[in-house]
């Protein structure tokens, strides 16, 4: 699956890294970029460019993908936003049998048919096939086994006539898309509400290689026993509404209130090996900073909150170590980053310092590494279980008084 995607100068952002799950919920205000990372994603699978999104128009269009620890970047280049190959990052035809289906907020029914059946078509290319595939640079250029260039990406497209007027109503979306027989589809569906019913959640990420939706309403957010991801255009201070126009008063987890948006992984495996998943929900906000203002805010309006920082913090409520990636596996740092560490540094400045790359990569790198790899035993895991278990007998204790 997809665990992280980059988008650079592509409608609502400059330039934004986003974490991602096999299920996720994006929520946010309107222009906050919850249709933009669909869209991406449509760009970068699909080709599907969209010139007017682009912000500074002398400057290139990149989208980027973390698929299985491995990065996927195409560029676009100005002034024409054709993909420049020399530019990209990755071998695109080991993904080639990852196919992504865009689910606009107002659906044209005949594409959406002719896409679905494009997808359950799709086959992989056999080594006859690619045989022939390479035999026509002979063609081009007159030379006998011309294989200069690597295959970047094959497809067929296949197109019924649909020559009349289709009306489906929200259960035959549902059993439309139910009925996809490609195991390695991604689905991204743009305000889920306006097409789909609430029955239809499980039905359809059940299904899924992957799925990315949005939405507005409550029903949705509430029902939704995944990964939900807020997306705030600005500074979080100002983007609460946010949380409490789309999150429930009246909902039965507690919002779980971290740091940042590369700390979820982290605190929704632990969460999963705890068996907790279903008590909480993990909300970033976006540095130390915020989290008191937002859980001030939460619980006026009535929302129940557990925070959990990082340990630099000193809090009660804090990990013992001075930063959530301080508790990855060090032979898999060493290996992944080509470091050198024998024991694993006390401080984050001594830590990063270490790394030849952004601290953001190396959060990113290995919060996808959290999600595949911790378990119960995990020290970091331990930690959470006991922080949440004070905090229950805490509020426990409240109400008793």
């Amino acid at each position: 699956m997809i665990d992280h995607i980059f988008i650079k100068n592509y409608k609502a952002f400059e330039k934004k890294n986003i974490p991602l799950n096999k299920n996720t919920l994006f929520i946010g205000t309107n222009s906050s970029g919850k249709t933009t990372i669909l869209e991406s994603l449509d760009l970068f699978f699909n080709d599907v460019f969209h010139h007017e999104y682009v912000i500074e128009k002398d400057e290139d269009v990149i989208i980027e993908i973390h698929l299985n620890d491995e990065r996927y970047r195409k560029v676009f280049k100005s002034p024409d936003y054709h993909i420049s190959y020399e530019d990209c990052i990755g071998d695109m035809f080991d993904i080639n049998h990852v196919n992504y289906l865009y689910i606009p907020s107002v659906i044209y029914a005949p594409k959406l048919l002719n896409d679905i059946l494009s997808i359950n078509l799709a086959t992989k290319q056999t080594n006859t096939e690619q045989e022939k595939i390479f035999k026509v640079f002979d063609y081009l250029d007159g030379r006998v086994g011309n294989n200069q260039f690597g295959l970047f990406k094959t497809s067929t497209k296949y197109e019924i006539n649909v020559n009349k007027e289709l009306n489906f109503s929200k259960q035959e979306f549902t059993t439309i898309i139910s009925n996809i027989t490609y195991p390695h589809l991604i689905i991204g569906i743009d305000n889920f509400e306006n097409n789909f019913d609430l029955d239809s959640l499980k039905r359809i990420t059940g299904n899924m290689y992957q799925t990315i939706i949005n939405s507005k309403q409550k029903d949705v957010v509430s029902s939704f026993d995944y990964s939900v991801q807020a997306l705030f255009k600005d500074d979080i201070k100002k983007e609460i509404e946010t949380l409490t126009s789309t999150i429930d008063v009246t909902y039965k987890k507690s919002l779980l209130l971290v740091e940042g948006k590369y700390d979820v992984a982290w605190f929704e495996k632990a969460l999963e090996e705890l068996d907790e998943f279903k008590n909480y929900r993990v909300i970033p906000c976006g540095g130390t900073g915020n989290i008191q203002y937002v859980k001030k805010q939460l619980e006026k309006e009535g929302f129940k909150t557990i925070v959990i920082t990082d340990g630099d913090t000193l809090g009660y409520n804090s990990l013992k170590r001075d930063i959530i990636e301080l508790y990855a596996d060090i032979d898999y740092i060493n290996k992944r980053f080509n470091t050198h560490f024998s024991l694993m540094p006390q401080r984050k400045r001594v830590f990063f310092k270490k790394f030849h790359v952004k601290d953001d990569v190396v959060k990113k790198v290995l919060s996808s590494w959290a999600r595949k790899n911790l378990n119960e035993d995990s020290i970091f895991v331990q930690e959470v279980k006991e922080i949440l278990n004070f905090e229950e007998a805490y509020h426990d204790k409240d109400k008793i008084k």
